[in-house]
């Protein structure tokens, strides 16, 4: 299982480098931080599996697969003003039924208005695309709406929210429209070394149906070097605590993270 092995990567490998009392890398309190962000500051290839046993109203169980990119950009490379952005596909996704196909592609793009030494905050565009292979595995419908990011970095600390509200405009005519707020709260604790522990439950309220998914989860993970290249590895379970018909009743994510701090002065 992914989640057990990437257990023994954190606990192993991980430990094999990092409690010789070398860092994880430059900046490490930074770097602890922006590897849990939902939306980060520095450069990151992320894979990530979540899997749910068990459904509320179907019967099976699913898994999703997810390949996402976080990349930054500083003042004045696009805009006058630095810009955070994420792009995430769900590269396999299994439904109820063992039904896998290519998931909607996702897009989220954050304009810093304020970045100072403990709060930062900025506005955006998030954009959803129907590539999805299969009826079941995606939406059907081309969508777009406001996005927002408001951050608190207290020493040890990150504590924030990320809010969507991508809203359909085109697409298969067949499809029901799409209107929902992505709510995501996100606290990350350092333990030291690397270590960390994290809550970042994405909370959906569907306008359409009236129908909501609200989880709540906590997970730990590591931050370590493998040679010359930083990663991350969580862990995290989850349950719903909403009854709503259909939605996961609890589930497992494990995710790593490759991360390039020095991506743009390359």
């Amino acid at each position: 299982m992914i989640a057990v092995a990437l257990l023994s990567v954190i606990a192993g490998v991980s430990g094999a480098r990092a409690d010789e009392g070398k860092p994880a890398g430059p900046d490490q309190p930074n770097i602890v931080k922006q590897a849990s962000a939902p939306i980060s500051s520095i450069m990151q290839i992320r894979l990530q599996d979540s899997y749910v046993p068990e459904f509320t109203g179907l019967d099976g169980n699913g898994n999703t697969f997810t390949l996402a990119v976080t990349m930054p950009f500083p003042k004045y490379r696009l805009l006058p003003f630095p810009q955070l952005s994420i792009l995430t596909l769900p590269a396999a996704v299994t439904v109820p039924g063992k039904v896998t196909g290519l998931g909607d592609l996702r897009f989220v793009d954050i304009v810093i208005l304020h970045s100072g030494d403990r709060f930062i905050w900025g506005v955006g565009p998030t954009l959803v695309f129907p590539t999805a292979g299969e009826p079941w595995t995606g939406q059907g419908k081309w969508q777009a709406g406001p996005a927002a990011l408001a951050a608190f970095v207290p020493e040890k600390w990150l504590l924030g929210v990320l809010v969507q509200n991508p809203v359909s405009f085109a697409g298969d005519s067949v499809r029901k429209d799409a209107n929902a707020m992505i709510l995501q709260p996100f606290v990350t604790y350092q333990l030291g070394n690397g270590w960390f522990v994290r809550t970042q439950p994405q909370l959906f309220f569907n306008w359409k149906t009236g129908r909501q998914t609200l989880p709540i989860d906590l997970g730990v993970g590591r931050v370590f070097s493998i040679g010359r290249q930083l990663v991350s590895c969580f862990v995290q379970p989850f349950w719903n605590i909403t009854k709503d018909v259909p939605s996961p009743k609890y589930g497992i994510t494990a995710g790593v993270a490759f991360i390039y701090p020095e991506f743009w002065k390359r």
